[in-house]
């Protein structure tokens, strides 16, 4: 899986569970049902705009979300309405269905959790782990989701409890958790890889350099990619390295023009990777290639950007949406130019949000903060 790991991103990303207040769990709303909406009635836009896709069951910030193998999209976690201890942390989560245009409940978590990590397994089930969760607690469990049955069951724990860290799943069907903040919020440089044959941990090689709201960008090579980082406010990281899981070892990946944290990180169709804004109202951009291992600038961006989303379109094109500075604008960068070029506008500013590729090229925007609440509304934008 191609899993970008916004840091608090691709991130560092990259988060996509039940009824409220203790209700049962609800099964999600089958194609042609009587609550499905007719196709005539599904958000569609012109392109290069969005359309409103429906308001989800609950309002999010710093969640998580991917696309499933079926087409539908895994909303996990994150805050809820509330400031400070007040704010609502979720167990919950919920599904999109494209084909509907509606939203659903599955099954949720056993614990709540703000910044989860999630990744697709090989076969369909979603691993959540770490995040935050009431009054701050760094969670270092996990769990799984099952599309068969709509529900979550615990597995193993990771070592170590992590926030703000990166989640891939590698080529062979593990799953690669890299670096984040710990429970007293030191910095950690630990790795540690997780079987889903056996359901638990083990350690990996460290990196170099302990690293939070960095992204973690899994290569077509298979290698793992992890760039930036830093604390919220600074001082942040411009370093960069890449794991490879045959010979459980990190090697310098260069060091890019500007530091970044809560950056976005895109692996593009030639294999290269795509690295925007980031905390300091950055607005650069610039590319690693893992054959020369070098980076080269990419342009900038018409708006500084940070917290915000970036999405791979089915073109070959990275569309870069939202962030910090209540944004509703939306840029497009074009790798065979090198060019970036204005596109449509969300109806809602918004950061700390979740966007995902559909399998017939639109993307999906899901709720995030805007520019004085939580939101549980959703967009689509078409290409």
């Amino acid at each position: 899986m191609k899993l970008v790991v916004a840091a608090l991103t691709t991130v560092l990303v990259f988060a996509v569970l039940a009824a409220a207040c203790g209700s049962p769990a609800a099964a999600p709303v089958p194609s042609g049902s009587a609550e499905s909406k007719p196709a005539a009635d599904i958000p569609s836009a012109a392109s290069g705009q969005f359309a409103r896709a429906g308001t989800m069951k609950e309002a999010r910030i710093s969640h998580a979300a991917l696309l499933l193998p079926d087409g539908r999209v895994l909303v996990v976690g994150g805050r809820g309405k509330g400031v400070g201890h007040t704010a609502v942390i979720h167990k919950t989560a919920e599904l999109y269905d494209p084909a509907t245009g509606l939203w659903a409940r599955t099954g949720e978590m056993a614990e709540e959790r703000e910044l989860p990590a999630i990744a697709l397994l090989q076969g369909g089930r979603v691993l959540a782990a770490g995040g935050i969760g009431n009054h701050g607690t760094v969670k270092g469990t996990a769990e799984l989701w099952d599309p068969a049955t709509g529900t979550w069951r615990p597995t193993g724990a990771m070592k170590e409890a992590r926030r703000e860290f990166g989640l891939v799943t590698l080529k062979d069907g593990r799953v690669l958790a890299v670096g984040g903040k710990d429970k007293t919020f030191k910095f950690l440089a630990s790795v540690e890889v997780y079987d889903p044959a056996t359901g638990t941990w083990s350690d990996a090689a460290p990196m170099a350099v302990a690293r939070a709201l960095h992204t973690t960008t899994l290569l077509d090579d298979g290698r793992g990619l992890a760039v930036g980082g830093g604390k919220f406010d600074g001082p942040y990281l411009a370093s960069a390295e890449v794991y490879d899981p045959a010979t459980d070892a990190w090697s310098s990946a260069g060091t890019m023009s500007a530091s970044r944290a809560l950056h976005t990180a895109t692996l593009l169709k030639d294999g290269r990777v795509l690295v925007v804004g980031g905390r300091g109202k950055r607005t650069s951009a610039e590319i690693w290639d893992p054959v020369s291992n070098t980076w080269t600038p990419a342009g900038n961006t018409a708006s500084p950007r940070a917290d915000h989303t970036a999405a791979l379109l089915s073109d070959g094109r990275v569309l870069v949406v939202g962030g910090v500075g209540k944004l509703t604008s939306a840029e497009v960068f074009d790798p065979a130019s090198g060019a970036w070029s204005p596109t449509g506008s969300m109806f809602e500013p918004r950061y700390r949000f979740a966007a995902t590729t559909l399998r017939d090229g639109r993307v999906l925007v899901s709720a995030g903060q805007s520019t004085d609440s939580v939101l549980a509304e959703a967009e689509l934008y078409t290409p």
